[in-house]
């Protein structure tokens, strides 16, 4: 099995003139061949080891998607060095101490919304290497780097299948991130595997824009890329997001369910609202034209597999895409086994369930119903912390810490959280996603959180989608007490929601309400909302959050 860097190799050696990586700026692509990549990357490892970089250390990536990011992760591979990646918008208390904890030798950094708030984070005396789109203080430059040919004795180092390539961060939502230690076996073995299921090859082009911090975007994307030898296209900016997919129009598309939303309220915006799309559809002919009118807008008219993954998608979100002819393909996998979990695909695939194993990846519910995994796409263990790895790998089998089922057929249902149930003042057990996932249904509704731990009945807090915000206060009380009353009739007596709490501060990473891997962090939200419950006795409850949640 070759290691990601002799695939790498592989695709240079076959495709050196193709085009690889393809980089937005001003509206325009700048692309670099496969060829082209291998002779920055080169320049780069040499570089990093003039600085001192030796086979080991730990060296971090912090900056938006860019061609840079993934030529920096080559060149970290060919300098033998482990890299840490950072998310965007990582917390000023978490990145420092996943800089201390993983001991960074050196790090990359790139563009980020908010420059000064990444200045003012990295620790002084750490080198920086700034990526052409950072302007702050820095030691060295990627252009100069980069620019700078690496002499003909230079030997790029040659790693094992069995050393560590990457630590990966957990996003922290339980405590302390924890930092997944894979190795470039484990990362080989995952992406060979996905290439073969998924079956993509050089003919495809994929779009990056969700975190490469993000372990998803590592493997479904870079990951494949490697193995599969197909193109990659970044987005530029948000703002750009719309143009730069049409431009692309990518095969491969792998989005959260907060971007499937989006697109669910953007449609829903310009048809004039679900009657009139509904209307539209049911007309044979027009409905047709409707259909890949929408599909082409989206720049999705040439995808053959769209995905979704990170954190649960709505059954009733997914309906809505099939009916437009996008079929999407949810996913499940975490940090710890490289997302090799199980997956939805075209052809074998159940609405509602996360899939089926992937290759070589044994499943089993565990006596108090938690999901365990077993496979070579498995973490060594968890960086510096003896003690939590062996209590999340147990004979050979990682715990999840989620409640599932798997039906006659081998599909897995997710229904729950282990350590996220809670009991209320009855003794009854609570599991709540599985209730938010109903919840979400709703178009006014963006994210939603129940909770309620010692209280008689549960409470959710929603965030409002911009769809709910086109309307009045009394409209979006109105429709949601009637939506209230249909979620409560289809639940257990203990399980019936005895208020809803609706947010006006949007949920986003800078707010404290969102992990950097779109997860919503329940603690935060508890303690800025829950306190309203025992004020006020009204069904609808309206609260703006004074106060940022703690980091």
């Amino acid at each position: 099995m070759l290691t990601p860097l002799e695939a790498f190799y592989s695709a240079v050696k076959q495709h050196k003139n193709e085009i690889y990586l393809r980089q937005p700026s001003n509206g325009l692509f700048t692309e670099y061949s496969w060829g082209k990549v291998a002779e920055i990357a080169t320049n780069i490892a040499y570089q990093l080891q003039q600085q001192g970089v030796v086979p080991g250390d730990r060296v971090a990536i912090w900056s938006k998607n860019c061609a840079q990011w993934i030529m920096s992760d080559l060149a970290i591979m060919m300098a033998g060095a482990v890299s840490v990646p950072l998310y965007p918008g990582q917390s000023k208390e978490s990145v420092e101490y996943v800089l201390q904890h993983s001991g960074c030798k050196l790090i990359f950094v790139g563009k980020h919304d908010n420059q000064q708030d990444v200045i003012d984070t990295i620790p002084s005396g750490l080198p920086v290497v700034a990526f052409p789109y950072y302007s702050g203080p820095a030691q060295f430059s990627w252009q100069q780097w980069q620019d700078t040919a690496s002499p003909e004795s230079f030997l790029a180092s040659e790693p094992k299948l069995t050393d560590i390539m990457t630590l990966v961060y957990t996003s922290g939502t339980t405590g302390k991130p924890k930092g997944a230690a894979h190795t470039f076996g484990a990362y080989a073995f995952a992406a060979n595997n996905f290439i073969e299921q998924v079956g993509l090859n050089v003919q495809d082009r994929a779009i990056s824009f969700l975190p490469l911090a993000h372990v998803a975007e590592r493997m479904i994307i870079e990951g494949q890329s490697l193995y599969g030898w197909f193109s990659i296209s970044f987005v530029e900016s948000l703002d750009s997001f719309a143009r730069d997919i049409t431009n692309i129009r990518p095969t491969l598309f792998f989005a959260v369910p907060r971007l499937w939303s989006k697109f669910q309220e953007s449609i829903l915006q310009k048809v004039g609202g679900q009657k009139k799309l509904s209307r539209l559809l049911n007309v044979p002919v027009v409905g047709r034209l409707i259909k890949a009118k929408i599909r082409k807008g989206l720049g999705l008219d040439q995808a053959k597999l769209c995905g979704s993954g990170a954190s649960p998608i709505p059954r009733s979100l997914i309906e809505w895409f099939d009916g437009l002819g996008i079929q999407i393909m949810e996913g499940y996998g975490m940090t710890e086994n490289l997302c090799y979990g199980t997956i939805n695909l075209p052809g074998a695939r159940k609405v509602g369930s996360v899939g089926k194993p992937f290759f070589q990846n044994e499943m089993k519910i565990s006596d108090a119903g938690e999901v365990l995994f077993k496979s070579k796409a498995l973490m060594r263990e968890y960086y510096l912390s003896a003690e939590q790895s062996a209590q999340a790998i147990v004979d050979g089998y990682y715990h999840t810490g989620d409640k599932g089922r798997i039906d006659e057929d081998g599909f897995l249902f997710i229904t729950g959280r282990v350590k996220e149930l809670f009991k209320t003042s009855k003794g009854k057990y609570i599991a709540p996603s599985a209730i938010e996932s109903v919840l979400l249904a709703h178009e006014f509704i963006e994210q939603a959180c129940v909770m309620g731990s010692g209280r008689p009945q549960p409470v959710a807090v929603l965030e409002l989608s911009e769809t709910a915000k086109g309307h009045d206060k009394a409209e979006i009380a109105r429709q949601l007490t009637e939506f209230l009353t249909q979620v409560n009739d289809k639940l257990e007596h203990h399980e019936r929601i005895s208020q809803l709490i609706l947010a006006t501060r949007p949920w986003t990473v800078e707010s404290g309400f969102i992990t950097p891997t779109l997860k919503v962090r329940r603690e935060a939200v508890e303690t800025s909302f829950l306190g309203l419950a025992d004020e006020q006795e009204n069904l609808i409850c309206w609260q703006h959050a004074d106060e940022a949640p703690v980091n």
